[in-house]
């Protein structure tokens, strides 16, 4: 039986660690750790096991304190506390990732081929088509002699206008009546067409009709004296579907490619698509510090090449500034506690982390990017990921694949 003076007792492990040959190593460093927790103090325990509630590949697994969601197939589907599924939306496009964002109740959401909304619980177009133009007839009316402009938009049963073309110009004789011939929508929550109008040799359009969608045709023939609403979304358009989606500071943004697309301050389903910001690679990364005291400083924002900070409160004037060098995975992020890497004055609650190709990454209150493992545990990662925060034990966990 040993003695007790030639027992060594470890009661603290700091992690793994191979950034170093292991004859090298501290004597809480870890070569192995299979399937070990270690708490605050350091303390080993075994991992919780897992529980299989579905064997059917799954992919685009999120969720917030209200609603979970996760793609199966062609699939949306909605993953109740019972961990069962209820089909939201059906026929999407194979193979393609969907990435998701919620503002009060409504949920958006685009996958690079599609956008919806899921708003309550049924799914809807995230933006309104822009409508083409109306087949214009001059006929015999009230309008005064001049050169009139004249565009459509799109409204939908919420409320919700959709973008309008650059107007299409034409002469009206004294005395003229214009009849106009409509394309029937695709979406079926179109409830009407909205017709903007000038007066003669006007430059700007107001509201001249309001046409049911139900009708294919609709006639003006006034003096245009009675015109007080003005046209507000013209050049504007619904979201190009992209692979990534954030919310922050009154703006929905999208990534397409390297470049990412403000939606219209507060105007969720309203994007102009000559504002955008270049970045220096595809986007892999949108890490908000949500509920932050001082999150409209910025936000973080990873590119296949850096990882680094949006800087503004306006997105006409944001600018992508690199913190790092090297590139995030998409889709392996997570907010986790802020106590557990700022102290209580920065007032953050909540910070950004996730995983890159040098290692994890935390977002820090003052704009900086730390790298919390690269000095002691070099990883091997793939091109995609997924990540999760648990509270309690305090645990961030990174998964990725090719």
């Amino acid at each position: 039986m040993p003695k007790p003076e030639d027992t060594v007792r470890y009661e603290k492990f700091t992690g793994l660690r191979n950034t170093v040959n292991s004859d090298r190593f501290e004597l809480t460093d870890l070569e192995v750790a299979d399937n070990i927790d270690l708490d605050a103090t350091g303390a080993p325990s075994r991992r919780a096991g897992r529980t299989k509630y579905s064997a059917t590949a799954t992919h685009s697994l999120w969720g917030d304190r209200e609603i979970a969601l996760c793609v199966q197939g062609t699939t949306l589907y909605r993953v109740n506390t019972d961990y069962s599924l209820t089909a939201v939306k059906t026929g999407l496009t194979a193979g393609h990732r969907m990435a998701y964002t919620r503002i009060n109740d409504l949920t958006y959401m685009t996958n690079g081929v599609e956008s919806f909304v899921l708003d309550g619980g049924r799914m809807r177009s995230w933006g309104l088509p822009v409508p083409p133009y109306p087949a214009i007839t001059i006929g015999t009316g009230q309008m005064p002699a001049g050169t009139y402009q004249l565009t459509t938009a799109y409204q939908r049963n919420d409320g919700q206008e959709s973008g309008a073309r650059i107007a299409v110009k034409f002469d009206v004789p004294l005395n003229g009546k214009l009849t106009l011939g409509f394309t029937v929508p695709t979406d079926p929550d179109v409830v009407q067409h909205n017709v903007y109008l000038s007066p003669p040799n006007g430059d700007v359009m107001y509201l001249a009709l309001e046409v049911p969608v139900a009708n294919v045709s609709a006639t003006y023939a006034g003096d245009t004296s009675e015109f007080s609403y003005p046209l507000k979304t013209q050049f504007l358009s619904a979201p190009q579907p992209g692979h990534l989606v954030s919310a922050f500071g009154g703006w929905v943004f999208v990534a397409v490619g390297d470049m990412i697309y403000p939606s219209q301050s507060f105007a969720y389903e309203l994007f102009d698509p000559r504002d955008y910001i270049p970045v220096d690679g595809k986007v892999t990364l949108f890490a908000p510090m949500e509920g932050n005291v001082d999150s409209n400083n910025g936000f973080f924002v990873g590119t296949e090449n850096s990882c680094g900070v949006l800087i503004g409160t306006d997105p006409g004037k944001f600018q992508y500034v690199p913190k790092t060098n090297y590139g995030a995975i998409l889709g392996a992020a997570a907010s986790v506690d802020a106590a557990l890497f700022a102290d209580a004055s920065s007032g953050a609650r909540t910070l950004p982390l996730w995983l890159t190709t040098q290692g994890i990454c935390a977002g820090m209150p003052e704009m900086e990017v730390r790298n919390i493992t690269r000095g002691k545990y070099s990883t091997i990662v793939g091109r995609t990921g997924a990540a999760m925060f648990q509270p309690g034990v305090n645990r961030f966990v990174a998964v990725s694949s090719s």
